[in-house]
């Protein structure tokens, strides 16, 4: 599904999504990623959405965003309710979505110039 929301004033644009892959700024990636407004990053921080703590999401600098979206592939997989609480306690939302609805989310509210990191899964 494509995606067709102007955030040209951001240097990340989610173009597309689908079959276990999504497309910014023309490249296609199949591994897990995390983005933000400026910044693509692929790391083994990024883990499976069951193996995913606390730890991994300060690596990403966590507490720095307004929001953060996990995207967890076609279906909706919730992490450990630990990492939820953990993360509500910190002060920081995570949002626990499909990756289609992640990128779709992440488009809109990069556009408003929010502060938001996207964890997803393809």
């Amino acid at each position: 599904m494509e995606i067709s929301v102007d955030n040209s004033k951001h240097s990340i644009q989610v173009h597309s999504y689908d079959n276990g892959k999504i497309v910014i700024n023309g490249v296609s990636y199949s591994v897990p990623i995390a983005i933000n407004a400026e910044e693509i990053v692929t790391n083994s921080a990024i883990t499976a959405i069951k193996d995913m703590s606390i730890k991994d999401l300060k690596s990403l600098g966590f507490s720095d965003y307004e929001v953060v979206l996990l995207g967890t592939g076609e279906t909706l997989i919730f992490p450990d309710w630990e990492l939820i609480e953990e993360a509500q306690c910190m002060g920081t939302p995570l949002e626990i979505m499909n990756t289609g609805a992640a990128c779709r989310t992440f488009a809109i509210l990069a556009g408003e110039g929010r502060k938001v990191l996207a964890i997803l899964q393809p």
